[in-house]
């Protein structure tokens, strides 16, 4: 090396008997750089003398060395002379030697770390090199407190020629915001000294976070951990001789007051921080949620799903020509329609490739949730490291104008270094192409879908499972939640959804355990049958038929949901439960006698049902309308034949009640009208036939009694008479009778009119299978009595098939108004 001092010892032996006087010379080129001391000497006979050879090369060694020294290979053949007295050849010989410098380099000279918050290191690579053909031991001694470097606190070895990568990392001084300059000193072993000068701004922000770095554990794939930090407001006061302040190097101090600070997220990370934007007051702090959800990449699932097409569509058998070929074609021919054909497929696959690449993929499309479990089963870990900035502004975040940001320092600027490891998930979903959405599709309300998901361990060892709690009011139900889940085994979990009313349902069910959570998406859609009766007010009059005769009528219901309804028409007068009511008092003993409330009424005697409805079960599609047809078959005569139709859908619901109801007389004729004098329950006794004869033969009269009530108003204004009405009607019959039609007429009209009446029409026919009405009113003539009420009767005889004759009670009372 140059300037450094090499020395080494030459021996000179001689054969000679007698004494010899010994003269070094350097040659005159090398006399500045190199000696041998002593100049002269003598050497004893037969003995051996010793030379000290001094080297100092200098930087000047290659200009004054000229010939002898190569300055590409850096040899110096230096040659040297003994002169000895009496002998005239001098002995020589030559000095050999490889010259190198002993420079180390610091690249770059200069280092600048620009601004530096209090919180946080910024480390600056720098390369030392050794320009020397020899290694060198080198530190760099009296860092100050603020500045480390690494690797080996900046002490080490360095080979010929060799560069190492060198970090400087510089600190600012917790209470020194201020600007920095200093030098960094690097020794080498024969200690020369190299400068690397740096400068640097202390910045002291105006928040601070409680931790600037964040190691989450081992998260799976779609899987979540979450930390939490807070940022901190300490700046309550600008005293900077009690404390230090913020401050930007020794630019002026920050003010006192709300503070707002942003996380800017890198794109595509799988890091959500909130509240990422925020306020804090001074001597406050906000608590900030840090999560880490590691994903796979969308590209890679889309490659994914673009391989799986791919594979599909290469399974399908190519399409056979269709075109057939004649018979009388030369091979020549047929193999140009082959060489055709195979050019045909390969433009109709080249196609097909161009429109995988052209399909628009969802990640709720079925191939991409199959891709991802795919890949998710295959993963091999990942670990990534992020730095996430927090920018700084004085002020309040709420009280900027519009749009208009605030304004952010960038030297205010905090970092929070986030390690991310991502693990492959520790249960997968085997089961539904390992899709983690377990959807139950459209339910009706009140029934129960039954879903089965397979989970599998993939882990080495065994797992204790815990779940999440859903609603306990909610549609989902996990029927068999387990405890525990060997190493790679599968267990069925089966989740029920019973929706109890019209409703879009969604739940996240989290199998739990101490590597990861599995989350389980649950969907449903709660719907309700809704049927709809062509029947208004829920009454289907049958009316009037000739006893041992029928008549039908038919009615439909529409299916207006989405889903297939099973139903069943039930008759209340089938139902086991009659019994029971039976034993209860009727409604006319247990209400008021104006109450006919019923439901079941009248029944045959033969025991059969007088009223039948086809069809008795089936299925309605959606939105298609079924048929039905009520049949009403009485066998004896009586005004209250009736009973209940309940529809009943999935044997559970009642959808709608349909109250059926008919009359049926021995002949043709009937009037309807008038006040119930009688009750809806008829006496289990069977009138005899010769009973029923002999009750014709005597003509019997039957009552009828018309209540009206006149109004009186207090006005002068004249109140509306009083009306009612009764109805004549000829039933329809297959019956041959020589009577097509049924008259009627009623006597002692003019006493009527005397007292008030008015009956219109008093006298007519009817045709068969209709009505008649007679309209009755009354005005309280000028002899009247409003404290006896008028009573006043005729008879309304009807002749058809036969002769009947009702004797009418008219009644009339003035009642007065409010």
């Amino acid at each position: 090396m140059y300037d450094r001092m090499y020395q080494d010892s030459v021996l000179v032996h001689t054969r000679s008997k007698v004494a010899l006087r010994l003269k070094f010379e350097v040659c005159k080129e090398l006399r500045g750089h190199m000696e041998l001391l002593p100049e002269m000497g003598y050497i004893q006979a037969q003995s051996s003398f010793s030379v000290q050879l001094k080297f100092l090369p200098r930087h000047s060694l290659p200009k004054d060395a000229g010939k002898y020294f190569d300055e590409e290979s850096r040899v110096l053949e230096a040659p040297m002379t003994i002169r000895v007295t009496d002998q005239i050849k001098p002995v020589e010989f030559t000095v050999h030697a490889v010259v190198t410098t002993s420079d180390l380099e610091l690249v770059p000279s200069e280092l600048d770390f620009g601004y530096c918050t209090i919180h946080e290191a910024v480390r600056a690579p720098v390369r030392l090199c050794n320009h020397s053909l020899l290694p060198q031991e080198f530190g760099f001694v009296g860092l100050p407190k603020f500045v480390d470097i690494q690797p080996n606190d900046g002490f080490g070895t360095i080979l010929p020629l060799e560069t190492l990568e060198l970090d400087v990392i510089f600190q600012p001084l917790k209470a020194k915001a201020k600007e920095y300059r200093f030098e960094l000193i690097c020794k080498s072993v024969i200690n020369r000294c190299f400068k690397l000068t740096c400068r640097a701004v202390g910045v002291h922000p105006p928040l601070e976070l409680s931790h600037y770095q964040i190691k989450f554990a081992a998260t799976a794939l779609y899987d979540m951990s979450v930390a939490t930090l807070y940022v901190i407001n300490s700046h309550l006061s600008m005293n900077s001789l009690t404390h230090s302040v913020p401050r930007i190097g020794s630019e002026d101090t920050c003010p006192v007051g709300p503070t707002s600070f942003e996380f800017l997220l890198p794109p595509d990370s799988p890091i959500t921080i909130s509240p990422s934007v925020g306020t804090v007051l001074p001597g406050k702090r906000c608590l900030v949620k840090v999560a880490f959800q590691p994903v796979l990449p969308s590209e890679l699932i889309h490659e994914q799903v673009l391989q799986i097409l791919r594979k599909a569509l290469e399974s399908k058998p190519a399409r056979k020509d269709t075109a057939t070929q004649r018979k009388d074609l030369r091979k020549q021919s047929v193999s140009t329609v082959r060489l055709q054909n195979r050019d045909g497929l390969s433009r109709a696959s080249a196609s097909d490739g161009l429109e995988l690449q052209k399909q628009d993929l969802t990640s709720s499309s079925e191939e991409y949730q199959v891709a991802q479990a795919a890949l998710a089963r295959t993963f091999q870990g990942k670990f990534d490291k992020f730095v996430v900035p927090c920018v700084i502004a004085s002020g309040d975040i709420q009280d900027r104008k519009g749009a208009e940001p605030l304004s952010f320092s960038p030297h205010n600027t905090l970092y929070l270094e986030l390690w991310c490891p991502a693990v492959a998930p520790p249960i997968v979903v085997t089961s539904n192409k390992g899709k983690t959405t377990c959807n139950f599709g459209d339910v009706a309300v009140g029934h129960c879908g039954i879903k089965k998901v397979s989970i599998q361990n993939t882990c080495p060892e065994d797992l204790a499972v815990d779940f999440s709690v859903l609603n306990p009011n909610g549609p989902f139900v996990l029927l068999n939640p387990i405890s525990r889940l060997p190493a790679g085994k599968t267990q069925v979990l089966k989740i029920s959804f019973s929706p109890r009313e019209s409703m879009v349902a969604q739940e996240t069910l989290d199998i739990i355990t101490k590597r990861g959570t599995l989350s389980l998406t649950l969907l449903g859609v709660g719907v309700a049958s809704m049927i709809t009766c062509s029947i208004e007010g829920d009454v289907l009059n049958m009316g009037y038929v000739i006893a041992r005769e029928s008549v039908s009528a038919s009615f439909k219901l529409q299916n207006n949901s989405s889903l297939p309804i099973k139903f069943s028409m039930r008759l209340d007068s089938l139902s086991g439960t009659r019994s029971k009511d039976q034993q209860q008092l009727p409604q006319f003993l247990a209400a008021s006698p104006a109450q006919r409330t019923e439901i079941v009424g009248t029944q045959n005697h033969s025991g059969q049902s007088v009223f039948s409805v086809v069809p008795v079960e089936g299925v309605m599609d959606p939105g298609v309308a079924q048929d039905f047809t009520v049949t009403f078959s009485p066998d004896h005569e009586s005004l209250y034949f009736s009973d209940r139709l309940q529809v009943v859908l999935f044997e559970k619901k009642v959808s709608h009640q349909i109250l059926l109801k008919g009359a049926a007389r021995e002949h043709m004729m009937f009037v309807e009208g008038g006040d119930p004098l009688d009750v809806p329950v008829e006496s289990l006794t069977v009138i005899p036939s010769s009973d029923l004869e002999r009750r014709e033969e005597t003509e019997e009269l039957k009552p009828i009694l018309v209540t009206l009530d006149y109004l009186q108003l207090d006005t002068d204004t004249p109140a509306p008479p009083a009306t009612r009405e009764l109805q004549v009607g000829c039933i329809r019959t297959t019956q041959l009778s020589p009577k097509k039609m049924v008259e009627f007429s009623l006597d002692n009209v003019a006493t009527l009119q005397h007292h008030g009446f008015t009956v219109e029409p008093s006298k007519g026919s009817v045709e068969r299978g209709q009505t008649k009405t007679i309209s009755i009113s009354w005005m309280p003539p000028d002899d009247f009595d409003p404290d006896h009420p008028l009573m006043v009767s005729a008879l309304l005889q009807l002749r058809g098939d036969v002769k009947e004759t009702y004797k009418v009670f008219f009644v009339a009372q003035v009642v007065t108004g409010l």
